[in-house]
């Protein structure tokens, strides 16, 4: 029964199996496949996805900039965290 449901690849299972954020409609499917530079599809975008969490941000003070960088300098640590 799944490979029916597979088959059938506008279906939410299949989308939800290639990881899609949405499913579009058969019309805005179709006017993807008909717009002249076919980019990454909206659906499969997930640097925009509007219901992603966003990632925190750190802003570190100067003092703690410094003390990172005397650390690394300390552990040998060549990596930018």
């Amino acid at each position: 029964m799944t490979r029916e449901i597979l088959k059938d690849h506008t279906s939410h299972s299949w989308m939800a199996l290639q990881n899609a954020v949405y499913v579009p409609d058969g019309a805005e499917q179709a006017a993807w496949l008909t717009a002249p530079e076919q980019k990454k599809r909206p659906w499969f975008d997930h640097g925009h996805d509007p219901l992603r969490q966003s990632t925190p941000t750190h802003s570190l003070t100067r003092r703690q900039r410094e003390d990172r960088e005397r650390l690394k300098a300390y552990f040998h640590i060549n990596d930018d965290l």
